[in-house]
């Protein structure tokens, strides 16, 4: 979280004291005094800004411990759900203004960003932890993000009503004509604070 959630600080770096870097090249870093250069910047600043639409204890412990990692940088937390987070985001684009630092949510939020070139690739040394297929790579061994939850979505089926072959076995069959009356999703839950969709 750290490496994006600076990416809006453009430092001085020690072998390039004539200029500072660009995004881009602190987004790609990769020197020993990495984290080092990144917290210097962040303490000028004293504050990143995440959104997430991560629910729960995630949202207050998060700033507990990044704070006690990296003292004199606040983390503030603005939580919304997918379309709220991407909408913020679009508005600060359009106003040429970000306030986010950092993003932690699901895939298409992160998608439309990558289209709208809203996002730096970056390094971590962190992401050798990570398998290949959790990473949206980009050039020169960069990525754009790491997965770092899944969602899961069960599909249940009165069996009284669907029988035989009507029954699903992949997602083309819940295309099926016959299931069209057949076939519910049930509405997310949800967040705390958030109202349910209608």
């Amino acid at each position: 979280m750290f490496l994006v959630a600076v990416l809006g600080w453009v430092p001085s770096s020690p072998a390039q004291t004539a200029k500072p870097m660009s995004v881009a090249e602190l987004a790609a870093y990769n020197k020993p005094d990495r984290e080092k250069v990144l917290y210097e910047g962040a303490k000028k600043e004293g504050r990143l800004m995440w959104y997430t639409s991560l629910t729960g204890g995630p949202n207050s412990d998060a700033p507990k411990v990044f704070e006690a990692k990296y003292p004199g940088i606040k983390l503030e937390v603005y939580h919304g759900d997918s379309d709220a987070i991407i909408q913020r985001v679009l508005q600060e684009a359009q106003a040429k203004r970000f306030l986010v630092d950092t993003i932690e949510t699901t895939f298409p939020v992160l998608k439309v960003m990558q289209e709208y070139k809203l996002l730096a690739p970056y390094f971590s040394p962190h992401l050798a932890q990570y398998p290949d297929e959790a990473k949206e790579k980009a050039d020169k061994g960069l990525v754009y993000w790491a997965t770092d939850r899944e969602s899961y979505i069960g599909l249940a089926y009165n069996s009284n009503s669907v029988q035989g072959n009507a029954v699903p076995k992949s997602f083309e069959d819940l295309l099926k004509p016959e299931l069209r009356t057949k076939s519910v999703l049930p509405q997310p839950i949800p967040a705390p604070g958030l109202s349910r969709p209608c």
